[in-house]
């Protein structure tokens, strides 16, 4: 019995001799979500034909090729192979945790596996933030471990069937120029400008697998206005209009006269012909009033102050007869011209 072991073993070391190389490869090796991950595998002697080699994933009956010569399409697009003579490595990228398993690589009659563990993100973000209309808000979400590559992570607005994408590779029309993203690896945190009330719902932080959802709520401004204001011919009035919670934007608020169909602009951002020059607003964050001068008897009428479409407060402007006095103090303070 002794003698035939001592038989067998010269038998394989002969043939191991005459192929003239010995495969190299670790047992195990650790990848992480999203990223890649190289499959070390030399030949430690003499220097076979890299057409003789391939990678194939979990062998046996239902074994998947991963090239060079085949790779079937689980993988197509993923891999790399070494084009150096004695190295079979692979690189295998966009990594998944379905990625995980046996890796055989063969050359020569040969083979050596590979176990490789893919570790995914363990993602941290609150379950609920608040945003306020015309303003910014950060949506936080953090890779606790591992090391995603950004490229595998991203953002949707009311996930499923009619999911909104925003970024970071792709941006629904609707969020085009509203989102950025973190450039910090592990950092996957979204920021939504502009915000208003049609913003509000569940957004949700992918990092390769692993998601969290975040519940955006958006706080309207409550406006404060009086029903009627007085002004004279000749003078200045201020139409009193104010955020009574919440911290607006002053770029989302506008103000109108005549409000409807053939209703004319007071600004800030627009202001039509005929109120240019006569139109000043309040720079206070909060504090939506509007300022308007050299008052005829035709400024009678319905002015509209907006801080969203959803949100205004309509105010009766009566313009009597001359007024003579200077602007009252009240009128003092304000930002440029409109």
């Amino acid at each position: 019995m002794k003698t035939v072991l001592v038989c067998v073993w010269l038998v394989n070391s002969l043939i191991h001799i005459i192929s003239g190389s010995s495969l190299s490869a670790p047992e195990e090796i650790t990848g992480y979500t999203g990223g890649s991950v190289v499959l070390p595998c030399s030949c430690t002697d003499g220097r076979p034909i890299l057409n003789s080699a391939r990678w194939i994933f979990n062998p046996g009956p239902s074994t998947i090729n991963l090239g060079p010569q085949q790779v079937d399409d689980r993988y197509r697009g993923r891999v790399q192979h070494s084009d150096t003579p004695g190295d079979l490595s692979l690189v295998l990228s966009r990594l998944t945790v379905s990625d995980e398993g046996r890796y055989r690589c063969e050359g020569d009659g040969q083979f050596r596996d590979i176990k490789l563990s893919v570790k995914g993100c363990s993602l941290f973000a609150p379950k609920e933030v608040t945003g306020y209309t015309g303003g910014s808000v950060v949506l936080p979400c953090y890779c606790t471990d591992g090391r995603p590559i950004l490229n595998s992570a991203r953002w949707l607005l009311n996930p499923g069937a009619s999911n909104i994408n925003l970024g970071p590779l792709d941006v629904d029309d609707p969020y085009k120029d509203r989102v950025q993203h973190s450039n910090t690896p592990g950092n996957l945190s979204l920021i939504l400008s502009r915000l208003t009330e049609s913003d509000e719902g569940r957004y949700r932080c992918e990092g390769g697998g692993p998601f969290r959802d975040i519940k955006l709520s958006v706080k309207g401004c409550s406006l404060s206005a009086p029903e009627e204001v007085t002004g004279y011919t000749g003078g200045s009035v201020v139409l009193p209009c104010s955020c009574t919670d919440g911290r607006l934007i002053l770029n989302s608020a506008r103000w109108l006269f005549n409000p409807g169909p053939s209703d004319i602009n007071l600004g800030p951002q627009q202001v039509d012909d005929r109120y240019r020059g006569r139109v000043q607003h309040s720079a206070t964050p909060g504090n939506l009033s509007l300022l308007l001068s050299h008052l005829t008897v035709s400024d009678e009428g319905t002015y509209r102050c907006e801080a969203s479409r959803q949100t205004y407060k309509d105010i009766k402007l009566s313009v009597k007869g001359k007024f003579d006095h200077i602007c009252p103090i009240a009128c003092q303070g304000w930002g440029d011209t409109g």
